[in-house]
């Protein structure tokens, strides 16, 4: 049986180092499948002393430099802030994000760029923020509709 989809001999390959994208198994550089989807749950800051409302995020396929998802932080009282995610680094461990604030979020949100790490613990998704302007928050969220 003839095989199509292999390069010929002839054909140049690409390093490792190109910026192409590639169809072949989601490398370092790429977001885990176990990550991608629509994920939920409870934020709470200061070493888990302040709530901080419902935590939300649908993470994407994404590759080191491009927007993984968008985080939506609604408080108690109905107001929303929005963190734009963007890919930095990937390990066997966990996703490493630079998050700023939305353009479009309100006063009282932080815009300052700040890391934000994500890991899967079981079946859910851990958010963790190095943002001391909001109080290191952390959530656990689940995934929305299993």
């Amino acid at each position: 049986v003839p095989s199509a989809s292999l390069p010929s001999a002839s054909s140049p390959v690409s390093p490792s180092l190109s910026s192409e994208p590639s169809s072949g198994p989601a490398g370092p550089t790429a977001v885990p499948a176990r990550y991608l989807g629509t994920w939920e749950g409870q934020g709470t800051g200061l070493g888990g002393s302040l709530p901080m409302g419902t935590f939300r995020i649908t993470v994407k396929k994404a590759r080191i430099g491009e927007e993984l998802g968008r985080l939506q932080q609604t408080d108690a009282i109905g107001a929303v802030c929005t963190d734009v995610l963007t890919l930095k680094k990937v390990t066997d461990t966990e996703l490493v994000t630079t998050a700023v604030g939305a353009a479009d979020n309100h006063a009282g949100c932080n815009p300052t760029a700040h890391t934000v790490r994500l890991t899967t613990v079981g079946d859910d998704l851990k958010y963790t923020s190095e943002s001391e302007a909001e109080g290191y928050p952390e959530a656990r969220m689940s995934k929305v509709g299993r």
